[in-house]
C-alpha cells in the first residue's frame, strides 16, 4: 500500500527547502516529502562561479545539513527522479519505482542549463555549469589544458571567465547577441563594460558554426570563418525551467509552469515555485525562489499568503571589475526616461588600489522617480540604490 503524505515537494533546491520552512510555519506536524534527482541536500548555486575555483567545496554551500530535514520532520529523498504526476488520483511515481499519495503538491523542479542546436556540442569537454558535479569537470579540466572558450557573455559566463583567466588560461568570451547582458545593461554601459574586461577578449554579435574535433574538442569555428583553438568549452546560453512532468499532467505551462500570486497553478492543491514557476517575470533568481517558495509552503499548509516584490539585482563582484544593475534600465518603449550619470572612473583621489575608487554610476528616471541604475566600478552605493528603486531588503535564507 502507498504512503499518503500531506505534502510533496518535487525539487530539493532552494525554492523547495523554503517551501518546507513556509509548511512548517503553519502546520509544524503534517508529513513532507522532499524528492530531489541531485544526490546533495540544497546548496547555493550562485556561489558556483562566485567562488574561488580552486577552493571551492560543496560542503561551505549547503543550506542546510541533514539535522535541519531531521528537526523539522521532512523525510528527503535525493538522487531520486519522479516520473509522473497523476493529478485526478494525487499520485506520483518515482524512478526508483516508488509510488506516493499527495493531499497537497509543491512543485519546485528548477531549470538546467540550455544547450543550444551547435554541431559539436555533445563532446566531452562541453561543460554547462548548472550543478556542482559540473564545476568539478571544469576544475579538472582547468587543471590539465590552458585554453578555454565561453559561449555566452552573461553573468555566469563572464564570472567563468574571470576566474579561470586568474589561473593563467587563455580565455575568449563569444556572445551571440551584439553586446553584453542587454537584459540588465543599455548600450552605453554595456561598451563601457566591454571595454573594461582586460583579462580575456570579448566579441559579440557572433554565430557558432561548430564545436570541433576529432573525439574531443579542439576548436570552436565562427559562421564568419575565424577559429578559435581551445581544449574545453563552457556553455553559458541561459536555463530553461523544468516543466516536462506538469506539462504532461496537463498542468498549464508557457515557458514556465504558470502561477498566480499564492503560488497557485492551474491544478487543483498544486503549487508551483522557484526557477520553473511564472507569475510576471521569472528572473529564476535565488531571492525569487526564495520568496515563491515560502508563499507556496504557507498556502498548501492553509495560511494565505501572496508573493512580494523581490531582489531582481545583479552583481558581478571580480577581481577585475565589480559591476551591479538594477530595476528598469530603459528597457520599455512605452516610457520616457531621462537619465544622470556620475562618472568617476578616472578619479584624481589618491588610492592605493584605483579599483576602489573608480565608478561609472548611471541612474533612470521615469515621471521623476527612480526606476533603475547601473554602476560599473565602486559599489558603495549599491544598497542604497537597490532600496530607493525595490523599496525592499533582501530576504536571506
Amino acid at each position: 500500500m502507498q504512503k499518503i503524505y500531506e505534502y510533496i515537494i518535487i525539487g530539493a533546491g532552494i525554492a523547495a527547502v523554503s517551501a518546507a520552512q513556509g509548511i512548517r510555519e503553519i502546520d509544524k506536524h503534517g508529513s513532507v516529502l522532499m524528492i530531489g534527482d541531485e544526490k546533495v541536500p540544497a546548496y547555493s548555486r550562485p556561489m558556483l562561479t562566485k567562488t574561488p575555483l580552486r577552493s571551492y567545496e560543496l560542503g561551505r554551500t549547503v543550506v542546510f545539513g541533514p539535522e535541519w530535514y531531521q528537526e523539522n520532520d521532512i523525510e528527503l529523498k535525493l538522487g531520486t527522479k519522479v516520473r509522473s504526476i497523476d493529478n485526478s488520483s494525487r499520485l506520483i511515481h518515482t524512478s526508483a519505482g516508488e509510488s506516493f499519495f499527495y493531499k497537497r503538491l509543491i512543485y519546485a523542479t528548477g531549470a538546467n542549463g540550455f544547450v543550444p542546436p551547435i554541431p559539436g556540442a555533445d563532446l566531452p569537454e562541453v561543460v554547462v555549469v548548472r550543478r556542482y558535479e559540473d564545476l568539478m569537470k571544469v576544475k579538472r579540466l582547468s587543471v590539465d589544458t590552458g585554453k578555454a572558450v565561453i559561449i555566452g557573455g552573461g553573468v555566469i559566463g563572464l564570472e567563468a571567465g574571470f576566474e579561470l583567466s586568474r589561473y593563467g588560461l587563455d580565455v575568449t568570451v563569444l556572445e551571440a547577441l551584439p553586446m553584453l547582458m542587454p537584459r540588465f545593461l543599455d548600450e552605453d554601459c554595456a561598451r563601457k563594460l566591454e571595454e573594461a574586461i582586460t583579462s580575456f577578449p570579448v566579441y559579440t554579435g557572433v554565430t557558432i558554426e561548430e564545436i570541433g574535433g576529432n573525439g574531443h574538442v579542439e576548436y570552436v569555428k565562427l559562421k564568419d570563418g575565424r577559429v578559435f583553438p581551445c581544449n574545453f568549452v563552457i556553455m553559458s546560453t541561459g536555463v530553461r525551467a523544468d516543466i516536462g512532468l506538469a506539462q504532461a499532467s496537463g498542468i498549464k505551462c508557457t515557458r514556465s509552469v504558470m502561477i498566480n500570486e499564492k503560488c497557485e497553478t492551474s491544478a487543483k492543491d498544486i503549487y508551483a515555485c522557484g526557477d520553473c514557476a511564472e507569475y510576471g517575470i521569472n528572473w529564476q533568481l535565488w531571492s525569487q525562489a526564495l520568496e515563491q517558495g515560502r508563499v507556496a509552503g504557507i498556502n498548501a499548509a492553509g495560511g494565505s499568503a501572496t508573493i512580494q516584490p523581490t531582489d531582481s539585482s545583479m552583481i558581478i563582484n571580480s577581481p577585475e571589475i565589480s559591476m551591479f544593475s538594477c530595476g528598469d534600465v530603459g528597457k520599455d518603449p512605452s516610457k520616457v526616461y531621462t537619465t544622470e550619470v556620475s562618472d568617476n572612473s578616472q578619479p584624481d583621489l589618491f588610492a592605493v588600489n584605483k579599483k576602489f575608487v573608480r565608478s561609472y554610476e548611471k541612474r533612470f528616471y521615469c515621471d521623476d522617480k527612480l526606476v533603475g541604475a547601473i554602476i560599473i566600478g565602486n559599489l558603495a552605493n549599491m544598497q542604497g540604490l537597490k532600496e530607493e528603486i525595490l523599496g525592499i531588503k533582501p530576504r536571506e535564507v
